[in-house]
């Protein structure tokens, strides 16, 4: 996600510099503030997920352990070529009210985008699909209804 804020940032400054419809300090702030986001996002070497037998911290979405009981199960997903692992919740809009102020902000912004919501992003993680699925198969079961919308 870093990557894409970032690449959105340097884009929108390209359009700072070069149209003159664009150059407005509005623009150039929120491109700024982008190409920050992107990069702090890309630069940060903290633990992005972390697994425990009480439940799931997982960076995005604040520092907060989610307890299991919070979900379902747990499917695949592809977004954008992008494998994910998501986790169904059982109550999905109150689940977002337990993370912090910027965990609630990136979920809306998933939503925006039409991610798989509670999905976890695997490639930039130092672990692989089938230790993941293992681990969070001893707690959830896997849910082969589908991906809900």
């Amino acid at each position: 996600m870093g990557a894409a804020v970032l690449t959105v940032g340097l884009a929108g400054a390209a359009l700072v510099l070069t149209n003159e419809l664009f150059h407005t300090p509005f623009f150039a702030v929120v491109c700024g503030a982008a190409i920050l986001w992107g990069l702090i996002g890309l630069l940060d070497r903290r633990v992005q997920l972390a697994l425990s037998d009480e439940g799931i911290r997982y960076r995005r979405w604040g520092p907060t352990v989610v307890p299991w009981h919070e979900f379902s199960g747990f499917r695949w997903v592809t977004w954008r070529h992008s494998r994910q692992l998501q986790l169904v919740a059982r109550r999905p809009s109150e689940l977002p009210e337990g993370f912090s102020r910027l965990g609630r902000l990136n979920h809306l912004c998933c939503r925006l985008l039409r991610m798989p919501a509670f999905s976890i992003a695997v490639p930039p993680l130092a672990i692989a699909e089938f230790e993941l699925e293992a681990w969070v198969s001893r707690h959830l079961p896997e849910d082969r209804a589908g991906p809900a919308t």
